[in-house]
């Protein structure tokens, strides 16, 4: 089953609480409280509550953020006697933390860092930002390790599908009468690719769904209780569409190649394919957009992020042994680097971890060359600074 990963990682006991990020804010918020813009759409964002202490400067920051973003705004400002209650912790703040920000299912408390990412998320404009950046990526608003880790995983996946894709419209495409000689050998050839291909995929995206479940989801529900309830769906509609493709694969395999029932067999797997790259780009980027940037406001420090990386890549035990030339082949050469990085973060055996890391890409056949080269250039240059 390929090189074992697992125990080069110490997953650690999670704490509960994150110290206040002593490094700037990428939002900037006026000086002052400015009017709320005119926006006939802001009545239909809903309503943001906010619970703090009225003269405290972190209230003041998420309310003055809200404001400027014309933002309906439904505050509860506690007196002394309610910052120093007992009954604090138990009731509208769990963890005792303030400012708190509720907002629909959302709620956020403790960080504020975390709260006017979340605002400039929800409320596009007017903008926080001195300059917004166009097509500023999740990764670029918050690049927390466990972040960085699962949307690099869904642009793998979702590269490999559109190859695969691609592949079966190929050979969906094909006329019965044009299957002779070579041509013949190349269907047969690429038939091969695509169930080679596919069997790495469903592997690897049915680990990813497994990481999610195990060390994502569970993160997020410290954020919002209940809020993986959708992705959890969506995964329990995805997985029997993966395996049937898988079935329906085995299934062209032992057909003739070129008879009607072949032909037929193969647009229909065609179309299945497209299905669960529908699902899949709908599912991920739901993810992106909604949940992960959650887990910047779920009370989790640098030091539990790298100790959430490691559980994951744990989980992930196939992903990060035999079939990492799949998963790097999806990605570009900086997109690995970060990868790598990642992964060095969150060992504690960083020589050993590389070793591993090339003596499974040494493994890997020719269509993994160039991948090879980057990995081995990659992992020179991340020992030197290790």
């Amino acid at each position: 089953m390929g090189v074992c990963f697992c125990k080069l990682f110490s997953t650690g006991k999670r704490y509960k609480d994150e110290p206040l990020n002593p490094k700037a804010s990428a939002a900037v918020v006026p000086a002052c409280i400015s009017p709320p813009h005119k926006d006939d759409g802001a009545t239909k964002r809903g309503r943001v509550q906010l619970i703090g202490d009225i003269l405290c400067p972190f209230t003041l920051r998420v309310r003055i953020a809200l404001q400027h973003k014309g933002v309906c705004v439904d505050p509860t400002w506690l007196t002394p006697s309610d910052l120093i209650s007992c009954n604090l912790e138990g009731g509208i703040c769990p963890k005792g933390k303030l400012p708190v920000l509720q907002h629909g299912t959302h709620k956020l408390n403790g960080s504020t860092d975390s709260m006017l990412e979340y605002i400039e998320d929800m409320f596009s404009d007017p903008t926080l930002l001195l300059k917004r950046a166009v097509g500023k990526t999740l990764l670029e608003r918050a690049p927390s390790p466990i972040t960085v880790m699962t949307v690099l995983q869904h642009r793998s996946i979702l590269w490999q599908l559109d190859r695969l894709v691609q592949l079966a419209d190929v050979l969906a495409l094909a006329k019965a009468g044009t299957r002779e000689g070579d041509l013949k050998r190349r269907v047969s050839t690429q038939m091969q690719s695509l169930w080679k291909g596919y069997g790495c995929l469903l592997e690897l995206m049915q680990e990813h769904a497994q990481m999610e479940e195990r060390v994502v989801f569970p993160s997020l529900e410290v954020a919002a209780e209940g809020v993986s309830e959708a992705v959890l769906g969506d995964h329990a509609r995805d997985l029997p569409v993966m395996n049937g493709i898988h079935a329906d694969m085995k299934g062209v395999m032992v057909m003739e190649q070129g008879s009607s029932d072949h032909l037929e067999a193969l647009l229909a797997l065609a179309l299945r394919l497209h299905t669960l790259q529908a699902y899949s780009v709908e599912h991920y980027h739901e993810e992106e957009r909604e949940l992960l940037p959650m887990l910047q406001g779920a009370g989790i420090a640098s030091k539990q992020q790298r100790e959430l990386v490691a559980e994951s890549l744990a989980v992930m035990e196939a992903s990060h042994a035999h079939l990492l030339p799949f998963l790097f082949q999806g990605l570009c050469p900086h997109e690995i680097h970060q990868y790598l990085s990642m992964m060095q973060s969150s060992s504690e055996q960083k020589n050993e971890l590389f070793a591993r890391v090339l003596q499974v890409m040494n493994l890997a056949n020719e269509e993994f060359e160039a991948v090879k080269d980057i990995v081995q250039e990659r992992v020179a240059a991340l020992a030197t600074i290790a």
